[in-house]
Order: C-alpha cells, then sequence, then structure tokens
C-alpha cells in the first residue's frame, strides 16, 4: 500500500462523512450518460433546480469562455458549454451546497479562489497541445480542494483560517489537513469516486498536492496535475506550493518564470 492508499485509508477510518451529490447533480448526471441526450434533455433535468440553472449562467456568462451572445436559460448555457463543463459546474454547486452552515466568508474565499484556478487551468491547456483536454481539466480544477469542505463539515471551527486569498490560503488548507489529521486530497479523491466523476479527475485530485506521487501516474492524469498545478501558480504567484511543482512543469511544459508572466499577462484579459 502507497502513501496516497494510507491517506485514504485514514480518512475512511477518521469518521468524516462523504456528502451525497443531490437529485439535481443525480439527474443531470443520468441525462449526460445517455450519448443520445442533448443540451434540452440536460437542461430538463435541472429544470427544477434554480442553484444549479443559476450557476450555469454565471459560469457561461464569466469573461473565460467569451459567449458571443450572453446565454439566457439552462439550455443556451449548456449549449455554449459543452457537457463536461456543465457537470463541473453541477458538481462544485453541489458540493458548496453542503457548505451553507459553515463561515460564509472562509468558504466564500474557498470556491472563489478554487473557481480561479480551473480558469487559469482550463486556459493554460488550451495553450498546450492537449487542449482536447481542457473541460477536464476544468472539472478537476473547480475540484481539487473539495476535500478541505469535507473535512470542515466534522471540523467547522477550523473554517475561519481559509478567510485569506492567494499562497495564504494554499498554507490554510494545509493546515486544515493537519488540524484535522486528514489529508484534503484524499477526502477530495474519496467525493470524486462516489461521486462517480471521470477516473482520471479522481486521480489528478487524489495527487494534486503531492508532485512525487503524481509524477508516477498515468500520462494523462499527470500532465492535467501537472496543468492544476500551473493555475495555481498563475492564480497565487511564486508560492511555497509551486516550488514543489516547477521543476515538473518546466520539464513538461517549459514554463520558466518569463513563460509565466507572459501566461499571466496574457489571461489577465479574462478577468
Amino acid at each position: 500500500m502507497n502513501d496516497q492508499d494510507l491517506l485514504v485509508e485514514a480518512v475512511l477510518s477518521s469518521g468524516v462523512v462523504l456528502p451525497s451529490p443531490g437529485t439535481g447533480f443525480l439527474r443531470l448526471q443520468a441525462a449526460a450518460a445517455s450519448e443520445d441526450a442533448g443540451p434540452r434533455e440536460l437542461a430538463a433535468a435541472i429544470a427544477h433546480d434554480p442553484a444549479l440553472t443559476g450557476a450555469l449562467l454565471r459560469v457561461a456568462n464569466s469573461p473565460v469562455f467569451r459567449p458571443r451572445n450572453a446565454p439566457r436559460s439552462a439550455q443556451e448555457a449548456i449549449t455554449m458549454l459543452g457537457r463536461v463543463r456543465t457537470l463541473a459546474t453541477a458538481a462544485s454547486t453541489a458540493m458548496r451546497g453542503h457548505c451553507a452552515d459553515l463561515d460564509r466568508a472562509a468558504i466564500d474565499a474557498l470556491w472563489q479562489a478554487s473557481a480561479r484556478a480551473a480558469d487559469l487551468s482550463y486556459l493554460f491547456c488550451r495553450e498546450t497541445e492537449h487542449r482536447a483536454w481542457a473541460d477536464t481539466v476544468y472539472l478537476a480544477g473547480l475540484m481539487q480542494d473539495a476535500g478541505v469542505a469535507v473535512l470542515l463539515r466534522r471540523a467547522p471551527e477550523h473554517a475561519h483560517l481559509l478567510r485569506h486569498s492567494g499562497p495564504a490560503l494554499e498554507v490554510a488548507t494545509r493546515a486544515v489537513s493537519a488540524l484535522t489529521g486528514c489529508d484534503h486530497a484524499a477526502a477530495g479523491f474519496l467525493v470524486a469516486r462516489n461521486w462517480k466523476l471521470p477516473e482520471v479527475v479522481c486521480e489528478t485530485i487524489r495527487c494534486h498536492h503531492a508532485p512525487q506521487q503524481a509524477n508516477r501516474l498515468a500520462e494523462i492524469p499527470r500532465r492535467i496535475t501537472l496543468m492544476l498545478a500551473v493555475g495555481r501558480r498563475l492564480r497565487d504567484g511564486p508560492s511555497p506550493d509551486w516550488t514543489d511543482w516547477a521543476e515538473l512543469a518546466l520539464e513538461e511544459f517549459g514554463t520558466d518564470e518569463i513563460e509565466l508572466d507572459r501566461l499571466f499577462t496574457k489571461f489577465a484579459v479574462h478577468d
């Protein structure tokens, strides 16, 4: 059993309760499983879920996706976002729904940071030869820190630590893991697996703070994990988190400091 397996076993034995995805997400996921289902069928699956509908419209209208015409309905938003990004938004919204009674400022900081990292990882992926993976990268980016929320459900007294941004927030997420005695990446992996997210996303979440473990993954999850690290670097600037990933990302994508500065400037137009 490797270190990552031990962390997962520790979460399972700790008494942490994994959240359910909710009926809206399950209906959407079931509809999306059919190859014959299009935007109309997916929109019908969430017709009675205003939280998911609102979230899809907000994401579809964000500058990152540069809509030519602002989507005005769930069907239009799904048409523009596509299946994977729609599921990503729904999963993130369902996860956030489990945090309604936690420290609002802390949870807002966590989700805003996750959304920003997902945006930047998505944009970075589209700069590479692997642009076909961009939607999957976006899903992994949105859900990479979902495990933090799971741990806070068990230990809400630590939520105040997350009232930060940038590198300070990354330090706080690691502090939550240390104080609860559980690894938030392992908890996030369990959520992703239980919610039947793609296996590549589960493995990416599992290793998103473990560069040595990530480097042993198969090609696609390994590269996606590195893209998430680049997204966090573009979000936070130089940080202790990036120090652990810099050499691997440089070898894989040529992301030296000059290239990172160029990307930061280029992506700033999406703010």
